[in-house]
């Protein structure tokens, strides 16, 4: 596996989940920890409107007078999340995430999720190609 012929799509998770903007900070990490995820999309009304990590409800949940029981993710979540092609190259995809210090990149295609792309995703990446013999000379 030569890593200049990787694409995302070759380590994304497929079919991530999913949450409803709706829903409140509570039920959303709650969502999380059930799902044992680290980063949602976030949609409303069937179209994407961000991206929430664990970490920015953490972040949100410090700020002095916000009550997270009626605070709605989708007023929340980053918006314009980072996104990809499932055919992206692998290495320009980990510059981008690296560059724009996020932990994730969503894999869309004609406006449809086909994945999300991690950190523990390319750590599953270093693993193969860390495990990988060399060539024979």
């Amino acid at each position: 596996m030569r890593p200049s012929r990787l694409t995302v799509a070759q380590f994304m998770t497929r079919d991530p989940f999913i949450i409803d903007g709706g829903l409140n900070l509570v039920d959303t990490y709650t969502r999380m920890f059930q799902l044992q995820v680290r980063h949602l999309p976030v949609y409303s009304a069937g179209h994407l409107v961000g991206i929430v990590s664990d970490r920015d409800i953490g972040h949100i949940l410090a700020v002095q007078g916000l009550d997270p029981a009626h605070t709605k993710i989708e007023s929340v979540c980053t918006p314009n999340p980072y996104v990809c092609d499932p055919d992206s190259p692998l290495s320009q995809v980990v510059w981008d995430m690296s560059q724009r210090k996020i932990g994730a990149a969503l894999v869309m295609r004609d406006g449809q999720l086909q994945g999300i792309f991690t950190l523990l995703d390319a750590l599953e990446v270093l693993l193969v190609l860390l495990n990988e013999e060399p060539a024979a000379a």
